[in-house]
């Protein structure tokens, strides 16, 4: 999801209603492997229809970097509608599904580093934890060396949208419980720009993110990627976080931007995101 550095990031925007993904005879295959039910199946969930193909696991990668099960897009074209307004300029979002909380204290989360990551990616990791956990949220993450509620593993990701995905998120939060992990690229491309520990803390604190519930900052227009295209239509599963600017532009700070800026720190408007949300 922190995608690259002109890549396609994710987009979760949920609208429309649960349609059925079940083949019929009338089901024709479109591009990138899917059949025409799949591809309302997508839009319904909220993600650009255009920019998603079906892998052999049955698995879906959309807009270049996360991956969802078929389960996982009817979960979230299947919501029902929020009573929020979405406009097209505001920024600051979340999923519809989080990750539960206690009434006091905090919860923690487990992450494991996979192997095959060179030392400075522990290094960051541990920075980017440091940074949440400095927020004193309701949630809380600890690394640990096995199991784990989010597991980072190491894959060649290859490029979408011409430019090189760094990072791929296995989803979203579901049943109040996080994502269960994310992968970062080891293609030559992806470590040749991840190769200091505040690089591999940018990419990763971005994947978490997603995997506790928070969408694009730019997701409406995706300028950090010097694009003008929307992620996905206004409605459920974009849910704008109050007290967050109205408006970005492709230089502004925020951990959840579509597109690298090389800065892993949180802005002031990631800590109100953040505390809002946990």
């Amino acid at each position: 999801m922190k995608s690259i550095l002109m890549i396609p990031a994710v987009a979760c925007i949920l609208a429309g209603t649960l349609v059925s993904c079940s083949k019929t005879n009338t089901d024709t295959t479109a591009p990138g492997g899917l059949s025409e039910s799949e591809g309302r199946m997508i839009v319904a969930a909220g993600f650009n229809g255009n920019w998603a193909e079906k892998r052999a696991d049955g698995t879906f990668l959309i807009e270049g970097d996360i991956s969802l099960t078929s389960d996982q897009l009817r979960e979230m074209a299947g919501q029902a509608i929020m009573h929020e307004l979405i406009f097209p300029t505001e920024e600051h979002y979340r999923t519809t599904n989080v990750v539960s909380t206690p009434a006091s204290g905090q919860r923690t989360i487990t992450v494991r580093l996979g192997s095959g990551f060179p030392a400075h990616y522990s290094t960051g990791l541990d920075q980017a934890l440091a940074r949440y956990n400095n927020l004193n949220l309701k949630i809380r993450f600890q690394r640990v060396t096995s199991g784990g509620n989010i597991v980072i593993s190491a894959a060649n990701l290859g490029t979408s949208g011409g430019g090189c995905i760094l990072g791929q998120a296995s989803g979203f939060p579901s049943g109040g419980n996080p994502s269960s992990g994310f992968t970062l690229s080891n293609s030559s491309c992806a470590t040749s720009y991840l190769n200091t520990a505040n690089r591999a803390d940018e990419v990763m604190a971005h994947e978490i993110g997603h995997c506790i519930g928070f969408r694009h900052t730019d997701y409406m227009n995706r300028s950090s990627c010097g694009q003008n295209a929307n992620e996905g239509s206004a409605g459920i599963g974009a849910v704008h976080i109050s007290g967050t600017p109205t408006t970005v532009s492709g230089s502004y700070n925020s951990w959840m931007m579509a597109c690298t800026n090389n800065n892993p720190a949180f802005s002031a408007s990631d800590g109100t995101a953040l505390n809002y949300v946990y």
